[in-house]
């Protein structure tokens, strides 16, 4: 009996440890404002040049709320340049 009463106090503080994760992860995450697709294009491509196609990916998710694949679909249209409309 002791044995049960014991797991469920450690699931419960399992659960309020989680809950207070999950609370400041969105406290702390930056809301979504419209962006100039210029602006962010050319944001895109700086961040292209100075760190490469990772931080490039996860600057367009943190300025679009994309996802993973659309992010990357996109950095990579901007990376071959305005001209190129090869399909990905």
């Amino acid at each position: 009996m002791i044995t049960v009463a014991v797991a469920v106090g450690a699931a419960g503080v399992l659960l309020l440890l989680a809950a207070a994760v999950l609370r400041r992860r969105r406290a702390t995450a930056a809301p979504f404002r419209p962006v100039d697709p210029e602006t962010l294009r050319a944001e895109i491509a700086q961040e292209l040049a100075r760190s490469g196609g990772v931080a490039a990916i996860k600057r367009y998710r943190q300025r679009t709320g994309a996802s993973l694949a659309e992010a990357k679909e996109a950095v990579d249209r901007i990376s071959r340049g305005p001209g190129d409309h090869r399909p990905t």
